[in-house]
């Protein structure tokens, strides 16, 4: 293919396509500030031109100084780069763009009052041109500030990769790479950065969970809370811009994980990482809840997130969707298609068993079981292995109350709850073993047991009084390498 010639050649093979969207394309900022330069100015203005070179210079000159070189660039692409010295006369700068043709004249949409008269030797085509391509130089910069953008549906997005990783009844979610200079405040802005892009299927779920998002922002403890990087909405489109898991869930972590030595140091981790997540549920409940009910509602595996800093990385708390923040304590199933029951039964605390939830309000400690769920299949992961935890939640899925198929942490009989057999075998299995009695993998298990996975409610310990519990079993295997160590070695499965 013959090289096309000057400036609109550059820019014409310094065009991306937009991965979300394959039907348009974005000039990148960083290319616009490196090719529209005042050299390549003058050199494209005066190309077929018979004007003297020193009036091109002063033209160029004025476009560098004014803010103008998003514009010359759409001028440039639609053949027609002079044409920028009527709007330089007018006052226009890139800051008005994008443009909306209004009877014979340009208006800003940003502005309505700044207006330009479109100049006379511009023909209706070169105008409908100019609207249409300005969107070229207009992609967003998304930053990490959590704020909210409003995009004109014809505006390309700066994805340079999209893959597809998650599509369920009320969102997609997609790996993409924002393209570098599309990057603000970043930990790392670089073409390698991956994000994970969360589009909504209905905008009432993205307005809850960006309400939610936005409330974290503000928690004290957060560093073991997912934080979203940007939201924006397009036409009848929502998305939520988060950092992207490198290590996945945890569920993946165990999986992946299933042949490390089993160290006191990774033992460490474990408790460490446990104690986060503990102290950033407390900081859900006390920091945004005050007098209010909040709670999460789906704490799982696979809504606490792996990413990969330091040794092991850090565990961080993810997907406030269903996230509870309201005065009433008791919580009613909405039954409306948009707003069916999200949640995942298997880590469900009894009360909301459909057989009991008429009987409890659900209340914060609702979370506390989840959580003991969840510490319990970690504790096992490190004790006896990946495959264990397999089999343990094969073995609960008999007898799950109503008849569902799920791996419950507890049984109904007569309307009464009861803590699962299978989840008493193995707390009692792991409390019977010689390599973690007396240690503090020991007494968490005995934490969860008596403190956690507590059937009535009034009886289950509260994020506060759990935090300050696990903390006491940080500092003391932090302090006591014997307390700490468990005879353990890597299991065979």
């Amino acid at each position: 293919m013959a090289q096309i010639p000057g400036l609109y050649g550059k820019l014409r093979v310094a065009c991306r396509n937009d991965k979300l969207n394959s039907d348009r394309q974005y000039i990148p900022v960083d290319v616009v500030d490196e090719k529209i330069t005042k050299d390549s100015i003058k050199a494209e203005l005066g190309r077929k031109s018979k004007i003297p070179n020193w009036w091109w210079s002063c033209l160029a000159a004025r476009v560098e100084k004014n803010n103008v070189k998003r514009v010359f660039s759409v001028l440039v692409y639609v053949q027609k780069p002079s044409f920028v010295e009527k709007l330089l006369e007018s006052g226009f700068t890139d800051e008005d763009l994008p443009l909306v043709k209004h009877r014979e004249e340009m208006r800003s949409v940003h502005d309505p009052t700044r207006t330009f008269s479109i100049p006379k030797e511009w023909e209706d085509q070169t105008v409908d041109d100019f609207i249409k391509k300005q969107w070229m130089v207009l992609a967003p910069i998304f930053d990490t500030s959590g704020k909210h953008m409003v995009l004109d549906p014809l505006c390309p997005l700066p994805f340079s990769t999209m893959e597809e990783v998650v599509c369920s009844p009320r969102n997609l979610v997609y790996k993409a790479k924002v393209y570098p200079s599309h990057q603000e405040g970043f930990e790392v802005e670089a073409p390698s950065l991956q994000v994970a892009l969360k589009e909504f299927k209905y905008k009432v779920d993205f307005e809850h969970e960006r309400e939610n998002l936005n409330k974290i922002r503000g928690l004290k403890n957060n560093k073991h809370i997912t934080q979203n990087f940007a939201t924006f909405s397009q036409g009848n489109k929502h998305y939520i811009i988060f950092p992207w898991a490198v290590g996945g869930d945890l569920d993946n972590f165990w999986k992946n994980g299933k042949s490390k030595s089993r160290t006191p140091r990774l033992a460490l981790w474990c408790l460490r990482q446990m104690l986060g997540l503990t102290e950033a549920l407390l900081a859900l409940h006390r920091e945004i809840g005050g007098e209010d009910n909040c709670r999460h509602g789906d704490l799982k595996p696979g809504n606490i997130l792996h990413f990969l800093t330091g040794e092991e990385g850090i565990l961080k708390i993810t997907d406030f969707g269903i996230s509870r923040i309201h005065n009433n304590a008791t919580f009613q199933r909405m039954e409306n298609p948009t707003t069916t029951r999200a949640t995942t039964p298997s880590y469900e605390a009894p009360e909301a068993a459909p057989a009991l939830s008429r009987k409890q309000a659900r209340s914060r400690k609702y979370d506390i079981w989840s959580l003991g769920c969840i510490f319990l299949e970690f504790t096992i992961w490190h004790v006896c292995g990946w495959e264990v935890v397999q089999s343990f939640n094969a073995a609960r899925k008999s007898g799950s109350p109503g008849g569902e198929n799920w791996a419950h942490f507890y049984q109904i009989t007569n309307d009464t709850a009861r803590v699962h057999p299978e989840v008493t075998r193995i707390i009692a299995d792991l409390k019977g073993s010689t390599e973690i009695k007396a240690t503090a993998l020991g007494e968490f298990v005995d934490l969860i047991e008596k403190s956690l996975l507590e059937v009535k409610v009034e009886d289950r310990i509260d994020s506060a009084q759990l935090s300050s519990r696990v903390r006491g079993i940080v500092e003391k295997a932090e302090s006591d390498p014997v307390y700490l160590e468990a005879n353990l070695e890597a299991p065979t499965s």
